[in-house]
């Protein structure tokens, strides 16, 4: 096997924390310093334009590029399958990889890239609740239910970063953005 001469940057959180506008955001302001890699992945859901920017895959062409072994890392959440491809090839090339991870698949992760770094995006109940309910796509039984979700997989490690993006979009956005420059210096 290469040798790993890259940091993968996982970025966790519940839906509705920021964690796609934060992603967007940082890819925008770091789109010249080629050594950041935003990782799009394969996702078994519909394009929209209120959803991640992601690949559109059906559920087929998924399941054989994982029987294939084509993808770095696979998981399902949600009912959906996520697949990501080439993420050893940025490593070794050296690259600062950010990827839109699951906390669900997190264990599986960190044992796959030993040195991965995590950040937790974090936002206070009450203004998640208003950023869900301003989505308009779950009923407020569902909300709560996410909720109830988001609490219960938070990750408690004193390894993993907490990013708390309860501020504007901008000064969260240059926030983050700071602390990915200071995280690929390490």
């Amino acid at each position: 096997m290469n040798e790993i001469l890259g940091k993968l940057c996982v970025i966790i959180g519940p839906s509705g924390s920021g964690k796609d506008t934060l992603i967007s955001g940082a890819r925008l302001l770091l789109k010249n310093e080629k050594r950041y890699v935003f990782v799009e992945r394969e996702i078994t859901r519909p394009k929209t334009k209120d959803a991640e920017n992601h690949i559109e895959i059906s559920r087929n062409e998924f399941e054989r590029k994982k029987r294939a072994k084509e993808y770095s890392l696979v998981w399902f959440a949600n009912g959906l399958g996520y697949g990501v491809t080439n993420l050893d090839g940025y490593l070794r090339q050296g690259k600062f990889t950010i990827l839109n991870g699951s906390r669900g698949a997190l264990k599986d992760i960190c044992e796959k890239y030993k040195g991965a770094v995590i950040i937790q995006v974090e936002v206070p109940a009450e203004l998640l609740r208003e950023r869900l309910q301003a989505r308009a796509r779950e009923s407020s039984s569902d909300i709560d239910a996410r909720l109830a979700r988001g609490i219960a997989l938070k990750v408690l490690d004193p390894k993993i970063l907490n990013f708390k993006n309860d501020k504007a979009i901008n000064e969260s956005t240059n926030e983050f953005v700071a602390i990915l420059r200071n995280l690929s210096n390490h």
